[in-house]
């Protein structure tokens, strides 16, 4: 609250007293305050003849007094000012007023954004492939790695490659059988030049970094891709661990080519230039649409 006349503003509760409250500076004596005085009491009517000393009504314990005295020598210092109203301030902008956008910012203070996030929110999938994707963001997937840290099993060695510990980051980008799986799907449509290499260690680092090097109309499609792969290739791991049965990366390759013209007929529509790229005829596709 801005002070003016002092006669809209509590004096108890409200952020009057150099941009804090009574229940900020002096919590223990605000607890000794009735509840009526909390809620009606203004700063005009307070400071009158210091009207706030009435309002005590608890049990005067040391830090009760320390606290009163303090309040005493701030408001020794409050000049109200007659012919002002007082103001109430939004004081997530620098200028006191309320916006919608300074509200939401508001709500995710002290929050640590998460890498990829905003990639995943514009992406286009279907949502249980997207749903995928925000656990893998999160390492929330339930790897070998993640099982033996729990407590769940003993061993954490990874299903396509056997050299490493299942994390679904290795599962995803870092070892040899995703990378050339990676390498053949983006070779086909041009991209062959992003594709991810031995030094590769992180799935959203390098989607974040690569996306950037590719023209602005291809990224949605591009975005497509990332998820589909990561999720045809979580579906390889599930079925070499539960099934034993494996495809080869020229398998894997042309699911990649057939679960994109599925898209594409579900209504994934920028998807038809990266098919064309493909050697897949889309007409039909279209037309169906």
């Amino acid at each position: 609250v801005e002070l003016g006349n002092g006669q809209k503003a509590l004096f108890w509760s409200d952020r009057w007293l150099q941009g804090k409250s009574l229940i900020d500076i002096a919590p223990c004596l605000y607890n000794a305050v009735n509840n009526t005085a909390r809620k009606k009491r203004t700063v005009a009517q307070a400071l009158q003849g210091d009207q706030w000393i009435g309002d005590i009504a608890g049990a005067l314990t040391v830090q009760v007094i320390l606290e009163y005295l303090k309040v005493w020598d701030l408001t020794r210092e409050i000049v109200l000012a007659e012919e002002r109203d007082d103001r109430i301030c939004w004081k997530w902008t620098q200028d006191g007023s309320f916006s919608t956008s300074s509200a939401y910012r508001a709500f995710f203070i002290g929050q640590h954004p998460t890498q990829g996030a905003p990639i995943l929110r514009k992406a286009r999938a279907p949502a249980k492939c997207e749903f995928f994707i925000w656990l893998v963001i999160h390492d929330r997937c339930w790897t070998a790695d993640r099982r033996r840290r729990h407590g769940l099993q003993d061993d954490d060695s990874w299903a396509l490659c056997a050299q490493l510990p299942e994390t679904i980051n290795h599962l995803l980008i870092g070892c040899s059988f995703s990378r050339e799986v990676w390498f053949r799907v983006l070779l086909g449509v041009g991209w062959v030049s992003i594709a991810p290499t031995i030094h590769t260690v992180s799935l959203v680092a390098w989607w974040t970094d690569v996306r950037k090097r590719i023209q602005k109309d291809d990224r949605r499609g591009f975005d497509s891709l990332v998820v589909l792969v990561c999720w045809l290739l979580w579906k390889e791991r599930n079925g070499r661990t539960f099934d034993r049965r494996a495809r080869t990366t020229q398998e894997m390759n042309d699911v990649v080519v057939e679960e994109l013209a599925a898209w594409l007929r579900e209504g994934f529509k920028h998807l038809q230039p990266m098919l064309a790229a493909l050697g897949v005829d889309t007409g039909r596709s279209s037309s169906a649409m």
